[in-house]
């Protein structure tokens, strides 16, 4: 099963989208790290808590060799944060798909060949594999982008490209 590294605000927009019981019947392997976690707020980590516990969510802990690790990429790329440092380096040494709207993370990834994706991404595996009805996933698409994350910045023509194709699967 191919693993996927969340990277922290994809979880947070996943939550406040109130689709986190969607999301974790996608067929993947989702980890974050503790560092990420650490990095929500409470009622975050509450809606989360119910996945960690059944393991729908692995939680990687940060080892000190993981660590050093994650210091010498943070040394590399100042930009990005301990966190964001930390999923890379968990997807890396996963060989793991990491999704994030982060666009340094995004760059950083794609530069040393992880593969990367974002909220996009989940929405097509959502409705891809019929978890997701396209008009549910066009409302939640214009929540996550008028609503819960307007600054998000997704590109327009790739939204209305999937409204279009959603909206005629729903007819």
């Amino acid at each position: 099963m191919k693993i996927v590294v969340n990277d922290a605000n994809i979880l947070i927009d996943l939550v406040e989208l109130k689709i986190l019981h969607w999301f974790f019947k996608l067929e993947f392997e989702f980890h974050t790290t503790i560092f990420i976690l650490d990095e929500l707020f409470v009622e975050q980590k509450e809606a989360l808590l119910p996945y960690i516990e059944t393991g729908s969510l692995i939680v990687d802990d940060i080892t000190e060799e993981d660590l050093i690790e994650i210091l010498k990429i943070r040394n590399t790329k100042p930009s990005l944060s301990e966190q964001d440092c930390s999923a890379f380096y968990k997807a890396q040494k996963h060989s793991a798909i990491l999704i994030t709207s982060d666009n340094t993370l995004r760059k950083f990834a794609q530069e040393n060949n992880v593969e990367v994706h974002g909220h996009l991404w989940v929405f097509d595996n959502l409705v891809n594999n019929k978890i997701l009805m396209g008009i549910t996933a066009i409302e939640k698409l214009k929540e996550l982008c008028n609503v819960i994350n307007p600054k998000l910045g997704l590109p327009n023509g790739e939204c209305l490209k999937r409204i279009n194709l959603w909206s005629k699967s729903s007819s």
